[in-house]
């Protein structure tokens, strides 16, 4: 009986490296226009979260070199570009919206810069258009925004709920994708210059839906159905596989459940919503979801130093794990999940680079979404660093525990699970060998 995982169908693969790139060869409007189009600008161009535009030549050319040096970096590096820091010399390497380039594409923007960044020819130069609004999941069908709300110009960092806002929906309906904005409505304007990092209020929001239009949270037993997110700055769109259902319920209302902080100027904001929604009718397989959330309160990070921390969290359940999402502070700089087999096999998931100003979630493609048996353990190691080489630590010499505010620290996986009986479990292992032909690690059981 097969009672393993089946984990990495497309697993990692040793290639060629690239192939040398003469830099007089390499121009910014046939070679590197469409890799920053495809990577870069969904946050680098005006008004959104990125400090500074890479849509034009001239936007580009006085960054090259940063450009260069940043999307050189590590993988595991969290001061890499584009934000997305998975390693990938071990574990899953296939995610939905994965925006990291290719090492071709990198050496390729070496050359250009080394070739002294050349334009090009004009008429290569690819068409950029905003298409969706600027969303990422493309034209939103419902877009639901939350009460307004002001922050002083100097003030403490404030935890506290907002709303409830009507979904205005009158029939369930579940969710495909979701993505969020913080929008900014000053009462004068307010100019943000290149580079300028000190800008946007929200450092993260809980937003839940309630099955009715009260404010409240959602009551035992809904948060498994119900749509809820913990956004975060830096966070891109979640897009749920078409096995999940995740409600949004008729009637259905928003709630905000907030931590923000005051950035030296008086700031009006809302937090937009927009959800792309499955057709009427539509039956999903599953409809249960949670977050493995805490993995433990017990920090120890002491001033000046680099500290690694592991934790392990048993699973009395079988498991379809469908995302992968560390969760640390801003002395967080690294995190590695693996998974104890009840038959002793030992495999990593992932492990990936933390930055707090970029904080990533990374949904698996469906056929390698990890299968895990009721009696896994999962192993979770985290890596912090407070020292003055973090830019994120204010002052390395404090020590630090668990705490809310971002000078304290946390130890979370927010990866996204659903739970399965070992029926379905044994149904999914079985689904994904007729599928994909890929081997399963066999229990002794």
């Amino acid at each position: 009986m097969v009672v393993g995982l089946l984990l990495l169908a497309a697993g990692v693969s040793i290639v060629a490296g690239p192939a040398p790139v003469r830099a007089q060869e390499v121009t910014f409007t046939r070679d590197i226009a469409p890799i920053l189009q495809r990577s870069c600008v969904r946050c680098h161009r005006p008004d959104s979260i990125a400090p500074m535009s890479l849509i034009t030549y001239d936007d580009v050319r006085p960054w090259a070199r940063a450009i260069r040096d940043k999307t050189s970096r590590p993988d595991d590096d969290p001061e890499r570009m584009p934000p997305w820091f998975i390693e990938k010399n071990v574990g899953i390497q296939k995610f939905k919206d994965d925006i990291s380039l290719t090492p071709d594409e990198v050496v390729r923007i070496g050359a250009w810069v080394d070739g002294g960044a050349p334009r090009g020819d004009p008429t290569e130069m690819p068409k950029y258009e905003l298409a969706g609004g600027g969303w990422t999941i493309g034209e939103p069908d419902l877009i639901v925004s939350s009460p307004s709300m002001t922050l002083p110009a100097t003030a403490p960092d404030y935890y506290g709920r907002i709303g409830p806002s009507p979904t205005g929906l009158t029939a369930d309906r579940y969710v495909k994708a979701v993505e969020f904005r913080e929008i900014r409505h000053q009462a004068a304007d307010v100019e943000r210059k290149s580079g300028d990092l000190n800008y946007f209020v929200v450092h993260h929001a809980v937003v839940g839906a309630t099955a009715g239009a009260a404010d409240g949270e959602p009551q035992p037993g809904q948060r498994g159905e119900n749509f809820f997110v913990v956004w975060e700055l830096g966070q891109n769109a979640t897009i749920y596989p078409d096995s999940l259902g995740v409600k949004l319920a008729a009637g259905s209302a928003l709630n905000f459940d907030l931590h923000t902080h005051s950035i030296g100027t008086e700031a009006t904001f809302t937090i937009d919503v927009a959800f792309k929604l499955h057709t009427e009718g539509f039956v999903p397989k599953y409809t249960n979801n949670t977050m493995f959330d805490s993995l433990t309160y017990d920090l120890d990070i002491p001033g000046n130093k680099e500290t690694v921390i592991s934790a392990l969290y048993p699973m009395t359940r079988a498991g379809m794990v469908l995302s992968f999402e560390p969760h640390l502070h801003s002395s967080g700089r690294r995190m590695c999940v693996e998974a104890l087999h009840p038959s002793g096999y030992q495999e990593t998931i992932n492990c990936a680079g933390y930055n707090h100003n970029w904080v990533k979630v990374y949904y698996y493609e469906d056929d390698v979404v990890p299968l895990l048996p009721r009696g896994t353990i999962l192993k979770v190691t985290a890596w912090y660093d407070n020292t003055a080489a973090n830019p994120r630590v204010i002052d390395p010499r404090n020590w630090k525990g668990w705490g809310s505010r971002s000078i304290d620290d946390m130890f979370f996986l927010n990866s996204r699970v659903v739970w399965l009986t070992d029926e379905e479990y044994e149904e999914e292992v079985a689904a994904r060998v007729a599928t994909a032909g890929a081997p399963t690690q066999n229990d002794d059981n």
